[in-house]
């Protein structure tokens, strides 16, 4: 099997694994890529006005958060080449963006809100959202007929300004663009940029983190007022596509693998059965990126943790024993392991294909002039 094959097959398998945990979790709202493509194919159906109901009306009537509707009225506007007149009164977030500063500020002027750098700093709080700042200080100050594109204009303002000001700590907004666009990367599977997306949204979220926030929900409902699953599955997500980006850069994996780590050490409390595969990235990650020893440290501390669960025995496999690999060593080695596993015998087996997997080994080391049968210990 060509390298690039492998690469789908595994990707896909890996896909199955991943929708295979999710379903143990309740339903949720996501935030991001994962609802856009659903609310642009329904557009005509939610019947959005843009020249009348603004970004607020496709907020409301795509049950997402404002800050989100922005980009979804950008993704509208430029579905069909250039944007059509029903946008030309619509402030989505790339167009209040390509505002100068004095621009922004003179337009708030005109809608009687006095905005000064030191003021702004000073008002705003450290930590929270631009918008619903924005809603309940700057908004009370527009004339009483100020449109709903007003509004628009008035939040998304306060986002910007806020990023340009005071970008430490970052607003929510700020923080569900870094969401946004590692979601959007992801989505055309530049796993490099997704990671790199996902590494910095970390790094700001992580300077607003407390010891007592233990688990994904708690942090997410706190300091991204968003739905609580939003950080569970961004985590994975994460994780899952710095498992592809290390093999392309190894700076990066190894960065990323750092990342792993600090988001399990951080929410300690959250099951297994989500910490387990973040564990099992994290040491594909070091893996491809030459820290072989830890890696399999890792992984069999994992399979010592957690002897009834194979995600740990089936990635050790997988790392020692890739496809196009034909390494009778490797696939004697692997495949002892697998047989351990479905010797315990270990409670997910069929999640895993555990017994699909060890036909393709035994295949594989027959293939290469090995004994199948004598593969029964590590």
């Amino acid at each position: 099997m060509g390298k690039s094959h492998a690469a789908a097959a595994r990707r896909a398998k890996r896909k199955h694994e991943k929708e295979q945990k999710r379903k143990k979790r309740p339903p949720h709202k996501p935030l991001g890529v994962s609802a856009r493509p659903a609310v642009a194919a329904s557009a005509p159906e939610i019947l959005w006005q843009p020249q009348i109901q603004g970004i607020e009306g496709l907020a409301a009537l795509a049950q997402v958060p404002f800050y989100e509707a922005a980009h979804m009225a950008d993704i509208f506007a430029h579905a069909h080449g250039a944007p059509p007149p029903a946008y030309d009164s619509v402030w989505t977030r790339a167009r209040v963006c390509a505002l100068e500063t004095t621009a922004l500020v003179a337009r708030l002027e005109q809608l009687g809100i006095r905005v000064e750098r030191d003021r702004f700093v000073a008002e705003t709080p450290r930590f929270g959202s631009a918008v619903r700042w924005a809603r309940e200080t700057w908004l009370p100050l527009a004339p009483a007929q100020a449109d709903v594109h007003a509004r628009d204009f008035v939040a998304l303002a306060a986002c910007e300004l806020w990023r340009r000001w005071r970008p430490e700590p970052p607003s929510q907004e700020s923080l569900h663009e870094l969401l946004l666009l590692g979601e959007d990367h992801a989505e055309r599977h530049d796993d490099i940029a997704a990671t790199e997306h996902g590494i910095r949204f970390w790094e700001s979220l992580r300077s607003l983190l407390t010891p007592e926030l233990r688990t994904t929900s708690a942090a997410g409902e706190l300091l991204l007022g968003v739905d609580a699953s939003v950080l569970f599955n961004w985590a994975s997500d994460f994780s899952m596509a710095a498992t592809y980006a290390a093999g392309q850069d190894a700076a990066l994996g190894r960065r990323a693998a750092e990342v792993q780590g600090e988001i399990l050490t951080q929410f300690s409390a959250e099951a297994d059965s989500w910490r387990l595969p973040l564990a099992c990235d994290r040491a594909e990650a070091l893996y491809v990126t030459g820290e072989r020893t830890e890696a399999e440290r890792i992984l069999l501390e994992q399979i010592e943790a957690h002897p009834t669960s194979a995600g740990a025995y089936v990635r050790l496999a997988e790392l020692w024993a890739p496809y196009g690999r034909e390494d009778r060593e490797a696939i004697t080695r692997s495949l002892a392991l697998l047989d351990q596993a479905a010797a315990r015998p270990v409670k997910d087996a069929a999640d895993f294909d555990l017994a699909v997997r060890i036909k393709e080994l035994r295949a594989r080391l027959r293939a290469c002039g090995g004994d199948a049968r004598k593969a029964v210990t590590v």
